[in-house]
């Protein structure tokens, strides 16, 4: 099972902040689906991608506020990183 361990963020949604929840424990979570059934290049770019973006550049932050990026925006940032590796 490969799931997102910090749950739904119920909270976040009833307070119509759910556009800025931090979308790396799924995305990460599809990265170990992907090297489990095989596809282990694409996971590793992806990884690489999620530490680039998360540890060594982090040109965009999550905040779970309006302070930060959206989740959608965090995504963008993640697929343009890939695309560049």
């Amino acid at each position: 099972m490969f799931e997102a361990i910090h749950g739904s963020a119920p909270r976040m949604v009833k307070e119509g902040r759910d556009i800025y929840a931090d979308p790396c424990s799924v995305i990460r979570a599809g990265a170990m689906l992907l090297n489990h059934i095989g596809y282990h290049e694409q996971a590793e770019k992806l990884y690489k991608a999620l530490d680039i973006c998360t540890v060594e550049e982090k040109k965009l932050v999550m905040t779970g506020r309006d302070t930060g990026a959206t989740g959608a925006e965090f995504a963008d940032y993640i697929m343009e990183t890939m695309e560049r590796l």
